[in-house]
């Protein structure tokens, strides 16, 4: 028993490597695609940065560079899962670690992704640990990532974005937004026709553009931290705000028909019957002009 205990151990250790603190090794994948008009592409890794920017028609183009570092006693490790493909003007980009066997040490494995798409493009883009950056466009966003920072320009049309722990900046989005951080504050400005901003922790600031209008209730939470809410003097919508510790502040010049009191506000504005609704646990609370 212990001669097959001893053999069984020997040949673990035949099987791994040593090497030093900061060894690293990185490798990279590229590829080109023909597409129509407005194709769809999907993004997914488990660890790493996605960054989308645009290029001209006809072409989307992506790269993807792998970096692993390992030190102590290891096992080689193993291949990553890339998956480059096409099904019409349906891309499908995917790179995942798979790890491999540490007895002594640590290892670190990260994918950086970067995809060149045509101005107007469907997107959905998943990582598990990572931050996400998107440039100008036109077309359906979906963003997620588990455990890092979303920053998106002047995107129009259907905007969803998502992160587990990080923060959102949306600047001159033109359409629908929601944007949802569990610890994180949100910036976000554009025009829009409907919009739902939450953070479990973290600041608040909103700025919605001339043009704006309540298609649907409008709905922004933030359940610790400050919320600033500016608007256009002309928008129409029944707002709904409440600040449970915090102070409340109108700046408005503009009459906004209903009750207030130094927690709460819910009245008319400019006519409007559709919610606005706004609220923070703990915070200011700021009802203000865009422009």
């Amino acid at each position: 028993m212990r001669l097959a205990t001893l053999a069984a151990a020997l040949a673990v250790t035949a099987a791994l490597t040593t090497s030093h603190a900061g060894d690293a090794s990185a490798r990279v994948w590229e590829k080109t695609w023909t597409v129509g008009a407005k194709p769809v592409v999907h993004v997914n890794t488990n660890d790493g940065d996605v960054r989308i920017v645009r290029a001209g028609a006809g072409t989307v183009h992506t790269r993807i560079e792998y970096k692993v570092r390992v030190w102590g006693w290891h096992s080689e490790p193993r291949e990553p899962l890339i998956e480059l493909a096409q099904n019409g003007d349906d891309i499908k980009i995917t790179g995942r670690e798979r790890g491999s066997v540490v007895v002594f040490g640590g290892m670190t494995e990260e994918f950086t992704i970067l995809v060149e798409v045509p101005e107007t493009c469907d997107l959905e883009i998943q990582t598990g640990d990572g931050s996400i950056d998107v440039r100008p466009g036109t077309g359906a966003l979906q963003a997620r990532t588990g455990d890092g920072h979303i920053t998106v320009v002047g995107q129009r049309g259907e905007v969803r974005l998502f992160t587990g722990d990080g923060g959102i900046d949306a600047d001159d989005i033109d359409g629908s937004l929601s944007a949802i951080t569990t610890d994180g504050r949100v910036r976000v400005s554009g025009r829009f026709d409907r919009l739902s901003l939450r953070t479990g922790d973290g600041s608040m600031n909103v700025s919605a553009r001339r043009g704006s209008k309540l298609v649907e209730a409008w709905d922004v939470t933030s359940g610790d931290g400050s919320v600033t809410m500016r608007i256009p003097r002309d928008l129409a919508a029944l707002v709904d705000a409440a600040t449970h510790d915090g102070s409340l502040h109108v700046d408005l010049p503009v009459d906004v028909s209903g009750g207030m009191t130094h927690h709460t506000l819910r009245g008319e504005l400019n006519g409007g019957k559709t919610p606005l609704r706004l609220r923070t646990g703990d915070g200011r609370l700021t009802l203000a002009l865009s422009e």
